[in-house]
């Protein structure tokens, strides 16, 4: 899996997320070594 690539974002704004859905998100760090572990999961109901 290729992780998305942003330049040196260290946020990003979501939108258009339907309300009343359980989501999960996981944030990895992408650097030139490669990208790294994935985030623990965090769970959230817009």
């Amino acid at each position: 899996m290729r992780p998305n690539r942003y330049g040196d974002r260290t946020q990003i704004t979501l939108t258009n997320q339907a309300r009343g859905k359980e989501r999960k998100y996981r944030v990895v760090a992408v650097n030139k070594a490669g990208a790294g572990e994935p985030s623990n999961t965090v769970m959230a109901v817009l």
